[in-house]
């Protein structure tokens, strides 16, 4: 193996290692609930705020769902976006978003975690808000660990010139009304990323739970792999259906092998694995929750009542992909249990991707990792 691949892999693992020692430790009972929402990137309000067409989203979900259900918030990385944009313009912008966050922490509880484009907020003089700021959080479910952090740590690129990647957007990109170019957009680099967090957890036999590349990924599965096993399970469940449900299944594997098709082109014209780690067993210990600014809406991490969830949130105008059959959509089949299901009188919906036991993930890392 080339060394300075064998060094810049032990590097990594070695700031894994501190950050993960570091972390503050947080317990976790069965009836407690946590959302997990990243990569928000808030600017100013202008063409170049990446987060202005899901900031009514995003406000309305936090006010009507997460907030009177009694969830906990976790912010993990990227809310503010530093590097282009001013704090105090910022804040002016989403004042309402902050006045959430405030509401969040006097009810149960908020945690900022800092990420590269927020990493500004370590030197500011300027308070956001009464919670501290975290590097990481680990959450204690009995004796397993779930370790939370951004991932931006597990990139060489960002730990060693992430200022050089600001001055680029600050001086550069605005000018040019370029938007924001993560590592989302490389996907070699994304791959490198959420191999280096996989390996790490993997070997430690924890749950790790990033966010900044964007992509949401459930049990370390990517896209790709979640719509093969849901193809899969369909497909078994379709003999023993009445034919009403029969009819709304062909609906749905309609609906999914065009996607699958849509990606692996994708993927495939991207250099893009079509799985992560391309092993005989994957370990469950890879979890992302996406981001706030998707263009079909914002993904999220719920870990509810013993459970861990994928969930996506999106306004039926814009996209209406989960609703396959009128105001129906998935409810009329899911696998899961539930449905795709509207918030109060609005237009947005929350669509459960995949949900699973916490204590089965971990009993499945114990006897594959």
């Amino acid at each position: 193996m080339n060394p300075q691949l064998v060094s810049a892999a032990a590097s990594i693992e070695a700031t894994l290692q501190k950050l993960f020692d570091s972390s503050p430790n947080l317990p976790l009972a069965a009836s407690d609930r946590l959302v997990v929402i990243s990569d928000l990137h808030l600017g100013d309000g202008s063409s170049r705020d990446d987060f202005l067409p899901n900031g009514e989203l995003l406000e309305e979900v936090l006010r009507r769902y997460y907030l009177p259900n009694g969830y906990s918030l976790v912010l993990n990385g990227d809310i503010e976006e530093l590097q282009r944009f001013p704090l105090e313009a910022v804040r002016a912008r989403w004042h309402g978003l902050y006045e959430l966050f405030r509401q969040f922490a006097a009810r149960a509880a908020v945690y900022r975690i800092v990420g590269n484009h927020d990493d500004g907020l370590w030197h500011s003089d300027t308070r956001i808000g009464e919670e501290p700021l975290l590097a990481s959080l680990r959450l204690s479910f009995g004796s397993e660990t779930i370790f939370i952090f951004h991932g931006h740590q597990a990139t060489i690129f960002f730990e060693r010139f992430n200022d050089v990647s600001g001055f680029f957007l600050r001086h550069f990109a605005n000018r040019l009304n370029i938007r924001n170019l993560p590592v989302h957009y490389e996907s070699t680099r994304r791959y490198r990323t959420e191999h280096r967090v996989y390996t790490f957890s993997s070997a430690r036999k924890i749950v790790s739970v990033i966010g900044h590349t964007h992509r949401p990924l459930f049990e370390s599965l990517s896209k790709i792999d979640t719509l093969r096993f849901r193809i899969e399970q369909m497909c078994r469940d379709y003999p023993s259906m009445s034919p009403r449900a029969r009819r709304t299944i062909e609906k749905v594997v309609d609906i999914y092998k065009g996607e699958l098709s849509h990606l692996w082109e994708k993927y495939r014209r991207d250099g893009m694995r079509s799985s992560l780690y391309n092993e005989q067993l994957s370990v469950p210990c890879l979890f992302n929750s996406g981001c706030a600014i998707g263009k079909r809406g914002v993904t999220a991490i719920e870990i509810a009542q013993g459970e861990i969830a994928l969930v996506h949130w999106f306004d039926r105008r814009r996209s209406d992909k989960h609703l396959t059959n009128g105001r129906r959509g998935l409810a009329s089949y899911s696998h899961d249990g539930e449905a795709t299901r509207r918030l109060g009188e609005t237009e947005y919906y929350r669509t459960l991707l995949k949900k699973d036991r916490l204590d089965y993930v971990f009993s499945r890392i114990r006897l594959l990792a």
